[in-house]
């Protein structure tokens, strides 16, 4: 059942009540917009979502090639989540543009700036991840590309992680650091060989190397087969014999 997110008090403003010059850009306006808009997120054991940067204020929805991405995970168990980050009614609504390249790459460069531990950024970030956690019971893989490294990084450590859970980060074209592997958060790395841009912003070897620069190789096969060889299979998961 859809609802509509706790915002956490105080959120965009400073210790003495004054709100702060951050949240007056566009990224943190672009975020706040969808804080009352109900989240899309339901119950799952396999959840599989693309965590990225967004390209556009006006719509979130995945490109082609990244409900193609996620449908290929689902013949492997995966349950997918067929929108982009924020994961609300407001992020499906419209149809699915695609955004010129410059304008895209600054607003991907702000929110990845934007997206420090502590700030309201990351806050409104977490608000809206921690739901991903509550609702799935097993097995969470978030696809975490370009920018979408900046943005867990930046809340991983204020979420709530359930006890039974398992959370796969996947770097598809890093673009900035990812969490440390630990507890239940294992992180791998893969990136196209022709990825400058990766390569320069998350300087920690990847785990797979596959052919294609930063857009090509982050929905191609190769990426596609280097994801199923770097997260354990759903498969052999010990709660899917009792489903």
């Amino acid at each position: 059942q859809a609802r509509a997110l706790a915002r956490p008090s105080g959120l965009g403003r400073d210790r003495s009540g004054t709100r702060t010059g951050n949240d007056r850009c566009a990224v943190m306006r672009w975020l706040e917009a969808h804080a009352a808009s109900p989240t899309l997120v339901t119950p799952a054991r396999h959840r599989a979502v693309w965590l990225t940067g967004q390209s556009s204020w006006d719509q979130q929805r995945l490109s082609p090639a990244q409900e193609r991405f996620l449908l290929s995970l689902a013949d492997h168990g995966w349950e997918p989540l067929l929108v982009g980050f924020p994961w609300t009614h407001r992020a499906a609504a419209g149809s699915y543009r695609r955004a010129a390249l410059l304008p895209a790459s600054v607003r991907n460069t702000a929110q990845g700036l934007a997206a420090r531990p502590g700030t309201a950024f990351a806050a409104e970030v977490t608000r809206h991840l921690q739901p991903l956690l509550d609702a799935t019971s097993s097995r969470l893989l978030l696809l975490c590309a370009s920018a979408g490294a900046r943005l867990v990084t930046s809340a991983h450590r204020a979420l709530q992680v359930p006890p039974s859970l398992r959370i796969d980060v996947v770097g598809i074209g890093a673009v900035g650091a990812l969490p440390p592997s630990h507890g239940p958060w294992h992180v791998k790395r893969a990136r196209g060989r022709s990825d400058v841009f990766s390569a320069l912003g998350d300087p920690a070897p990847a785990d797979r190397i596959v052919p294609g620069g930063h857009l090509a190789a982050a929905t191609s096969p190769a990426m596609l087969r280097a994801v199923l060889d770097l997260v354990p299979s759903v498969r052999s998961d010990p709660s899917t014999a009792h489903s």
